[in-house]
């Protein structure tokens, strides 16, 4: 018995640990990212809720009522989640449909007061059978609520990842890869609790498990970078790309052509892609027309996304910085900069992809060719 109770001591460390997480992010440890990180701090608190009942069940403390309400706002947990990722992705977007996903819960809320409260308040009384139906939702809804909403959150992150190459040519203050890494601490935690009900080992040991991946969940967040004014591309259908025959009957094959021209003509003879902070709207008023133009044309046109266009331009430029004798003084980061990249790690990354070596590779195989 005393071996149990060590085991399910682990669950007083994660619930103190994610109420104090809960209460750090909700109260805005930081003041960008307010409103995400106000649905995250509410996520953490519910999931505390459900680790404070866990710990108070192993040890016998409470009573059915303390433990009802611990478990009362769990449906809420992954909706929050959900509303997190959302503001983090697109801040800007109206969230007119958010009570939507809240539905479940306040059902349940709805049956808790009318049904089961007044019964828990009156000691002489027992819970009546439910329909079995009612109990397979109640025991089941909420595992595969975890698993479409950690889903749709993931899709919502590479959907982000993926805009921040449509209209950006730097990423890393932006992509929010940190969130990738919480997502998916909040999978193992989700696998943990899947698995415990098959598995009797798993099962046994879920409590340690269980405070690891809230530890990873914890570093995950306090590690969050802000989010980063820039602006949203924006397709022409609301949630999705415009259909190709609308496009095409704006641009015919000519003309994509010749705005293709006229924004390599710019873009490479103005030398616009050195800027650091070039995004797609700079581009576009540089050239003078939509931005909707200028994706449909780069990506339709030159086959590439602005991403890719700007940085295989600054890669070409990097080549020649490297084998030019005015800039051997320079170090990396220096013909980074020099090139249009705005970090180090975009540079190594895009140049290797191109050309198959690292800058250092390349100034020694064409040092060596010559």
């Amino acid at each position: 018995m005393s071996e149990i109770n060590t085991l399910a001591a682990f669950y007083a460390f994660s619930g103190g640990a994610l109420w104090l997480l809960g209460s750090l992010v909700f109260i805005g440890f930081d003041k960008v990212n307010i409103q995400a990180n106000r649905w995250l701090g509410a996520f953490y608190c519910i999931m505390a809720c459900a680790f404070t009942q866990l710990f108070l069940e192993g040890f016998g403390i409470g009573g059915g009522f303390l433990i009802h309400l611990l478990e009362l706002p769990r449906w809420a947990m992954l909706p929050c989640l959900y509303m997190a990722v959302t503001y983090y992705t697109s801040p800007s977007l109206p969230k007119k449909d958010w009570l939507i996903h809240f539905v479940p819960f306040l059902l349940f809320l709805l049956f808790s007061l009318v049904y089961l409260m007044p019964i828990m308040f009156n000691a002489q009384s027992h819970l009546p059978a439910l329909p079995s139906w009612i109990g397979f939702i109640v025991r089941y809804f909420f595992f595969g609520q975890m698993v479409y909403y950690w889903i749709v959150c993931f899709v919502l992150l590479r959907r982000h990842q993926k805009n921040v190459k449509m209209i950006a040519s730097f990423t890393e203050k932006i992509n929010m890869e940190w969130l990738k890494y919480l997502l998916i601490s909040v999978l193992v935690l989700i696998l943990i609790r899947i698995l415990s009900i098959s598995n009797i080992h798993v099962t046994y040991y879920s409590p340690i498990l269980y405070f690891l991946g809230i530890i990873l969940l914890a570093y995950s967040t306090l590690t969050q970078k802000s989010i980063y004014a820039i602006e949203t591309y924006q397709p022409e259908e609301k949630y999705g790309t415009a259909p190709k025959k609308v496009l095409n009957e704006r641009l015919t094959l000519e003309q994509v052509e010749e705005l293709k021209h006229i924004i390599m003509r710019k873009t490479v003879g103005e030398k616009l892609y050195l800027d650091p902070s070039l995004t797609l709207s700079v581009l576009s008023a540089k050239i003078g027309i939509s931005t909707h133009e200028l994706s449909y044309v780069l990506n339709n046109g030159v086959g590439k996304s602005f991403y890719q266009f700007i940085n295989e331009l600054r890669t070409e430029e990097a080549k020649t910085l490297l084998l030019s004798e005015d800039t051997r003084h320079l170090d990396m980061l220096g013909v980074a900069i020099r090139a249009g990249f705005n970090s180090k790690t975009t540079f190594y990354t895009t140049f290797k992809k191109a050309t198959n070596l690292t800058p250092k590779e390349y100034i020694k195989a064409n040092s060596a060719a010559s």
